[in-house]
């Protein structure tokens, strides 16, 4: 579903006046008011959670966990901790989940959020988005769709057991085909976020050619945004389910309010042939 001219034009003349009406910035209202009402009106919030509070959240059951990922629950694994959602790389947050047993939690330090850390790092260094890296590694992107994943609520996760799957796979090897036009978009904001927080959106009319699921990472002036990928509910949209709709990620206040600058940032590309790779869970 597009937005209508009218409601464009509505929204970005509501934006004029929260900047307290101050001119230049016509263009960059207009295109962000359009931007933000094509998200609004397809996508709903799934999950929301910010990375820093007093008080420990925590998602999922405490009383009899089944683990996300390996599907496995005890006496079969061990669950001695909440663990937490993000890569260590972002320091120590708030949010964990209770349902990512010992041994996955393990095996994804050592593994996937070594390669997001990277990835991160030269993202969040950079001090021009254009500076910042040329692609996202397989392992990196995987460390973002295991974080949506762990944040997801339960009656979703049957859509993505495909995702779960390839998230605990350790052979980053896969069909170029499957996976063209994947990748993220990252957004420098013109003013820093006050509380990192994590997103997850789900969109709300299966016919819409758009992803089905949205992750974003927010912290401080970046924002990593990616479409989970290999969910059930995309398989009629082919190519479409790839493709990312921008959002403007507006900060400041009065006539300092403009939106962020973003980039889009393809999935690197294994040129290594095709196989079949074992899954990382027993």
């Amino acid at each position: 579903m597009l937005p209508t001219w009218d409601q464009i034009q509505r929204a970005a003349y509501e934006r004029w006046e929260r900047r307290g009406w101050a001119h230049g910035s016509d263009q960059d209202d207009w295109v962000a008011a359009e931007m933000d009402l094509t998200f609004q009106l397809n996508y709903r919030p799934a999950a929301e959670y910010p990375l820093a509070s007093y008080e420990p959240i925590i998602v999922g059951s405490r009383t009899r966990p089944s683990c996300r990922f390996c599907e496995r629950a005890e006496p079969r694994t061990k669950f001695s901790a909440a663990r937490p959602i993000t890569p260590a790389t972002l320091g120590e947050t708030s949010l964990r989940c209770a349902e990512i047993c010992d041994e996955c939690h393990a095996q994804f330090v050592d593994s996937i959020d070594r390669d997001f850390a990277g990835f991160w790092r030269s993202v969040h260094q950079a001090r021009d988005l254009w500076e910042g890296p040329s692609s996202i590694p397989v392992g990196a992107f995987k460390a973002l769709a295991r974080t949506a994943l762990a944040i997801m609520p339960a009656r979703e996760l049957q859509h993505f057991e495909d995702t779960v799957e390839w998230v605990g796979n350790p052979d980053h090897d896969f069909d170029g085909a499957l996976f063209a036009g994947t990748g993220c978009l990252v957004y420098r904001t013109r003013f820093a976020h006050a509380t990192p927080w994590v997103s997850l959106s789900r969109r709300t009319d299966p016919d819409v050619p758009l992803p089905y699921s949205v992750f974003a990472l927010i912290w401080g002036r970046d924002v990593v945004e990616i479409a989970l990928p290999l969910c059930a509910r995309d398989q009629d949209h082919e190519g479409s389910a790839h493709q990312l709709p921008p959002r403007s990620f507006t900060t400041g206040f009065g006539g300092e309010a403009l939106s962020a600058r973003s980039r889009r940032i393809p999935l690197e590309m294994s040129e290594r042939p095709r196989r079949r790779g074992m899954r990382l869970f027993a």
